[in-house]
């Protein structure tokens, strides 16, 4: 069964949801794609971080509770079983797809996870539609290079037990502009082959410190390098997508989702609403990366909507 039925990059007609979801944090991207898109939504839900309540926190929260937002715990073991409990409860009319907005343009890589994990277990029977909205930030510069603070699944659903532990091991990586962090990650988990997604065209500076924070990493392993545009979601995606399938076999996969966000939602999104649960997803960050960072966002919002059909059983 086709579970992905149909996607599209364009803004959704009208901005009209059942379910919006933003994150709840200090950067002023949180609200810059409600403030600037003007969508309506019968739920609206603020996902919060439990941390890092400084820079523009409170002024972000009084904005979304003046829009009539609820607040969720985003991040956490439990965030994935409260999420599911609130969507669960939700009047939604029936016979008709579940249209959901979910900003993730300053959300957290698990965030995302769990917003997606809490939506397939809550809304399994149903098709939804959901648009990923994201407004990337203006780059400024990369960050230094520091130890590996975390590595680990990025959240239990998506630990990613292979039923093949025999086979080598191959890594999807995304890349960014994190110095050393892609390499140290493959170095954590020595693979047999790598794949490098390598996004391009955003911005001359960031292409150059994208260069330099990624040195090295064919001088060591047998990668294959892949490059995306964030414009073009849709075609990302499907570059993803065919590649899961291609090495499905004769792989156990990894993937560890570094750079921009939009190749976040395309790893998250095809592995929960396609159900494969034995591609694991990883996170490494740095002690670098640990501090608050008031992001603008730069330039139009980039949006991805995919279609989903009901699904009979949800894995993960």
């Amino acid at each position: 069964m086709k579970l992905i039925t149909a996607e599209e990059d364009a803004a959704p007609h009208g901005c009209d949801f059942d379910i919006a979801i933003v994150a709840l944090g200090y950067e002023p991207r949180c609200r810059w794609v409600w403030k600037t898109a003007r969508p309506t939504a019968k739920y609206k839900i603020g996902l919060e971080f439990g941390f890092l309540k400084e820079g523009g926190y409170a002024e972000n929260r009084q904005y979304l509770a003046n829009e009539n937002f609820e607040f969720l715990t985003g991040v956490g073991h439990d965030a994935v079983g409260a999420i599911t409990e609130y969507f669960s409860k939700m009047n939604l009319a029936e016979g008709v797809p579940v249209r959901v907005l979910l900003d993730i343009s300053s959300m957290s890589r698990e965030m995302i996870a769990n917003a997606l994990l809490g939506l397939n277990h809550a809304l399994c029977g149903r098709a939804i539609s959901v648009s990923a909205a994201y407004a990337p930030s203006q780059f400024e510069s990369a960050s230094k290079l520091a130890p590996i603070a975390r590595s680990q699944p990025i959240t239990r659903a998506l630990s990613g037990w292979s039923s093949r532990p025999e086979q080598p091991l191959g890594l999807i990586v995304g890349l960014g502009c994190e110095k050393g962090l892609a390499l140290g990650a493959l170095q954590f988990l020595e693979p047999d082959k790598a794949w490098l997604f390598v996004p391009i065209g955003i911005d001359e500076k960031f292409d150059i410190s994208l260069g330099e924070a990624n040195e090295g990493i064919e001088g060591i392993f047998d990668a294959t390098r892949f490059g995306y545009h964030i414009t073009q979601p849709s075609v990302l995606r499907a570059k993803f997508e065919a590649l899961l399938n291609s090495v499905d076999g004769d792989y156990r996969t990894i993937c560890i989702p570094f750079g921009p966000k939009i190749f976040t939602w395309a790893c998250l999104s095809t592995l929960v609403f396609k159900q494969l649960h034995e591609v694991g997803v990883w996170a490494f960050s740095s002690s670098e990366q640990g501090h608050a960072i008031g992001r603008e966002a730069e330039g139009p919002i980039i949006w991805h909507t995919l279609h989903v059909a009901p699904r009979e059983h949800c894995p993960i």
